[in-house]
């Protein structure tokens, strides 16, 4: 199980790719409440699962920077709870050092 510090970075970067696809699918004229696939979130350096949502579904997620997406499953209860559970994904908070560190990135 990775560190706090190393989860918050792994699930940053995650984060980021999310964030390109939203990007470019809003530049490809994707419709808000069409499925995209996104990465998990999770801090597991070497996940490739991918979650279908809508653009407005991961805008909602991102709404609060201590929220991430993850596929059921990959939970790290050592930094994060569970806040929503949609059936194909979930959405956790981080908390402690990895929530600190997540909203201090969301700046």
């Amino acid at each position: 199980m990775p560190t706090a510090a190393r989860a918050a970075k792994n699930e940053n970067l995650f984060r980021e790719v999310n964030q390109r696809i939203v990007e470019l699918e809003e530049t490809f004229g994707r419709r808000a409440d069409e499925p995209t696939e996104f990465v998990c979130e999770c801090s597991f350096v070497e996940c490739v699962e991918r979650v279908p949502l809508t653009l407005n579904e991961y805008e909602g997620v991102r709404a609060e920077p201590t929220h991430f997406v993850v596929v059921p499953g990959h939970v790290d209860e050592a930094h994060e709870r569970v806040v929503h559970d949609r059936g194909h994904y979930v959405v956790v908070e981080k908390l402690g050092l990895a929530g600190a560190l997540a909203e201090e990135d969301a700046d």
